[in-house]
């Protein structure tokens, strides 16, 4: 009798940890995680020099090689000025190109005079020393024409680099310095935030090693949205684990083009049934 009753319970017991384990696959686990930009830059300048202006402010939207300074530069705009007027000025080649001319000509009937003897020899000789030296004078021209206008290069690209421009699409986080203020080159102007794309970085158990792939889809909800998940896949699962919590990294990349999240948000990330069923509709807001 006692032996029946033990079987029961036995029974009555795997019947309830099978009922357990269907609703643990039935519900796929989620892990906390934050979203943050996909890059978070301090835009500095490459001299040290007075900032002339500021163009934007802090959560102002700028796109990629939008003017965010100007640095002083009138010493610059002066030097560059100068050497395009250098540069333009071509009336020494074309001096060179005369005289050139004007050599070939002479050495031409020279040595048609000395067909039929009727100029020395010495005299042919200095037509045609002549012409070499034209001939290298103009090239002693060109190529100085050819410095002028590396020079004059050289003074746009320094002028232009007192323009200080964003290297990528973004919101401006803060504004540390101002029209006026002195910068250096280790001292940065603006801070950028680039949220297209926006990093979901979660910090699952180790257990689940086995279970993350990269370039598998997750489900990211935010705190922020409970009512919305948004699908993104996994582009990094770390190999190096944290022995003190016993996690490990996971990154998504979540296509943000309408910026409808902000970076920043507390969220939580799934990977299972429901993540899988959106593949189909990848960095789609789902409500």
């Amino acid at each position: 009798m006692r032996r029946m009753k033990r079987t029961q319970s036995c029974r009555v017991v795997a019947a309830a940890c099978c009922l357990v384990s269907i609703g643990v696959a039935g519900h796929a686990e989620t892990f906390d995680c934050v979203i943050k930009p996909s890059m978070l830059l301090k835009i500095g300048s490459p001299v040290s020099t007075t900032l002339q202006t500021v163009e934007v402010d802090r959560g102002q939207h700028v796109t990629r090689g939008q003017v965010i300074a100007r640095l002083e530069s009138t010493v610059q705009a002066a030097d560059l000025a100068l050497d395009e007027a250098r540069a333009s000025n071509t009336s020494e080649v074309l001096s060179r190109q005369a005289k050139l001319a004007f050599a070939e000509a002479e050495d031409s009937r020279g040595e048609k005079l000395l067909e039929g003897s009727n100029i020395p020899r010495q005299k042919v000789d200095e037509l045609r020393t002549n012409l070499r030296v034209a001939q290298e004078d103009l090239q002693l021209a060109v190529s100085d024409q050819k410095l002028l206008t590396l020079q004059m290069e050289r003074s746009r690209a320094l002028l232009d680099q007192r323009t200080i421009r964003s290297p990528i699409e973004g919101i401006v986080v803060q504004r540390l310095l101002g029209p006026g203020e002195f910068v250096h080159e280790d001292s940065p102007i603006v801070e950028l935030a680039q949220i297209d794309p926006l990093y979901v970085e979660a910090y699952p158990p180790v257990r689940v090693v086995q279970q993350i792939k990269e370039g598998m889809t997750g489900s990211v909800h935010p705190d922020a949205q409970p009512d919305r998940s948004y699908q993104a896949p996994v582009t990094i699962v770390d190999r190096v684990f944290d022995p003190a919590s016993g996690t490990f990294g996971v990154r998504l990349t979540l296509p943000n083009p309408d910026h409808a999240l902000s970076a920043g948000l507390r969220c939580s990330v799934s990977f299972g049934a429901d993540s899988e069923a959106g593949n189909a509709t990848s960095a789609t807001a789902v409500r």
